[in-house]
């Protein structure tokens, strides 16, 4: 009788302990810790002398604010190593959590296998040679399998004793105020270096400099940068979007807990502080709700990321830009930009209408991925500087930075370039202009909606640069706002500096003018209600919109242009066409 040897069990695999996502939130909390304290650092060296306080207590004063700022500085660094360390321990964890689970899945197989085997053994009873040979070469594979898996299982265990002594022996390191001192070398510190190169935001380089620049630093450097300046990080355009998502947000988390720990105190917070405080607030609840959001055909939670942020620009109405998918590496990218009324406050409002965007995007083009932004990143027309929406002064300043932003998109892609569209609405149409026509806005298609005017400068949609083409023009025939452009080819255009430029849904201006009509056009109390229906679910503007962003021309529904006899005031056709709605179907909807 012949013994077949048949290899043992494999033992249970060790547990991977631990949890990526809370380490990554320890790491974002002493981000944060860093930013504070190098803010510290900060504050102690612009206050180490002090205007008209000389001799010997003044020189002691500075010596003792300079050694705070000193160590405020080691301790930043200190904790930015830490840092490093934990961010590079919740990936190793990832990875090694991956593995375990493709070594239980090996274990169940091989384990599988091994009582095959022995179920064949036990039903032969009277086998030849052959047979009996079969049945030992698979245990002989068999043994190969399990010492291969057993051998993976130790590698596995002294990769994870590994990972966590790294991440111990980080936090040794710098128990101490003095081990973080003796961890400052040559008193340069790393973030500071990095920014001085060629190409930083801090030197003024041009959005593909500065993505030039990002790339050309260490992990290390780049953490210590956006450790110890969040606020260049997260507006430099150029930078990777996660990257500036993740120092936006920390920006965002050490702005409210300073404010609203004032506010807990009772303080009364100046007008500049309580306007930031606000922006904060509003920009954590245009997160929150977006990411409450789905996508529409997959059904996963969308996450946001925060593009843009600074509570305090622009006298306190603040600048913020929110994206729904990834722009720098979308198929088809979208931007936003809002008109009067914009400001940070506005964040969720705003957000919202570019999650329609993204989601129109998405139906009309299931193949292929969208990434969706809200861009308040000028100083457009608001709460007491409302008047100025009848002038271009802000519309001219915005254009420029607009240019820049998407300049910045475009340099920061990974791989080949995206299909760009912006989306201008109402004073943000004519601040899109001004982008297209005086910076040559890199944009593949330019959507106008509820335009008061392009510009007096651009008498055509071919003045955009872009070829008239590719010129999208969404007036409601009800929007009063949209009635404020000049008509007709005796019109003033602007007149000394009041007014905003051609009709964009006129036939001369020579734009595509697409469907815009809402279903309850002209209802309500409101005369200026039409002007806010472009981004509404379900609308001809919205189906539109979508189908423009992923470059589906042929699917737009035209409309007829506005025209302007010369017997007549303008008249628009569409006024007398009966709008629908354009359902979408999806998991959400």
């Amino acid at each position: 009788m012949t013994t077949i040897p048949v290899p043992a069990e494999v033992g249970a695999i060790l547990e991977v302990e631990g949890d990526p996502g809370v380490v990554r939130t320890f790491v974002d909390d002493l981000l944060a810790s860093a930013v504070n304290v190098d803010d510290l650092d900060t504050f102690a060296r612009d206050s180490a002398t002090l205007e008209g306080w000389s001799g010997a207590a003044a020189d002691a004063y500075g010596r003792h604010v300079r050694g705070a700022a000193a160590d405020a500085d080691a301790v930043s660094a200190a904790v930015r190593r830490v840092a490093r360390a934990a961010d590079e321990y919740a990936q190793t964890l990832t990875t090694l959590q991956a593995q375990r689970s493709t070594l239980e899945d090996r274990r169940a197989s091989y384990h599988g296998a091994r009582a095959d085997l022995l179920a064949d053994i036990r039903a032969t009873t009277d086998a030849d040679a052959a047979a009996v040979r079969e049945l030992e070469d698979r245990a002989v594979a068999l043994g190969t399998q399990r010492q291969t898996l057993v051998e993976d299982v130790d590698r596995l265990g002294r990769a994870v004793t590994e990972a966590e002594q790294l991440v111990l022996d980080a936090l040794q390191s710098f128990s101490t105020l003095d081990k973080a001192r003796a961890a400052v070398t040559g008193g340069l510190d790393l973030a500071d270096v990095a920014l001085a190169r060629p190409g930083s935001p801090a030197s003024g380089g041009s959005p593909e400099e500065v993505a030039a620049w990002w790339a050309g630093l260490s992990e290390d450097e780049q953490l210590a940068v956006l450790a110890a300046h969040p606020e260049v990080v997260g507006s430099a355009d150029g930078i990777p979007a996660a990257v500036r998502d993740r120092a936006n947000r920390l920006l965002l988390e050490t702005d409210l807990d300073a404010l609203e720990l004032r506010e807990e105190r009772g303080e009364i917070l100046p007008a500049d502080d309580r306007a930031a405080l606000e922006n904060g607030r509003a920009a954590r609840a245009a997160l929150a709700a977006g990411a409450q959001e789905v996508d529409p055909l997959t059904g996963e939670q969308m996450v946001p990321l925060l593009h843009l942020y600074d509570a305090r620009a622009f006298g306190g109405d603040g600048r913020v830009a929110i994206a729904f998918g990834d722009p720098d590496t979308a198929d088809h990218v979208s931007v936003m930009v809002p008109g009067l009324t914009s400001n940070g406050t506005k964040a969720e409002g705003n957000a919202e209408a570019a999650f329609h965007i993204y989601e129109s995007a998405r139906y009309s083009d299931p193949g292929s991925t969208v990434a969706s932004i809200m861009w308040i990143g000028y100083d457009a027309p608001s709460d007491t500087d409302s008047l100025t929406v009848l002038q271009e002064g802000r519309a001219i300043e915005g254009g420029e930075r607009l240019a820049r932003y998407v300049e910045g998109l475009r340099a920061s892609r990974e791989g080949g370039p995206a299909h760009l569209t912006v989306v201008g609405h109402s004073y943000g149409s004519t601040t899109t202009a001004h982008a297209a026509s005086d910076h040559g806005l890199a944009a593949d298609d330019i959507v106008l909606v509820g335009s008061p005017g392009a510009g007096g400068e651009v008498d055509h949609a071919s003045d955009l640069g872009v070829g008239a083409d590719h010129v999208w023009s969404g007036n409601n025939s009800h929007d009063v706002v949209a009635m404020l452009a000049d008509n007709g080819w005796v019109g003033g255009g602007t007149f000394n500096g009041v007014g905003m430029g051609n009709d964009v849904a006129e036939d001369d201006f020579g734009a595509n003018r697409f469907q815009a009509e809402s279903t309850t056009r002209g209802t309500g109390w409101d005369p200026t209600a039409d002007h806010t229906k472009y981004f509404d679910q379900d609308t001809e503007s919205i189906f539109n919109i979508g189908q423009i962003v992923v470059g589906d021309y042929d699917e737009v529904l035209r409309a007829e242009h506005t025209y302007d006899p010369w017997w007549w005031d303008p008249i628009d056709p569409e006024r007398d066409r009966e709008p629908r709605a354009i359902e979408r179907e999806g998991p959400d909807r």
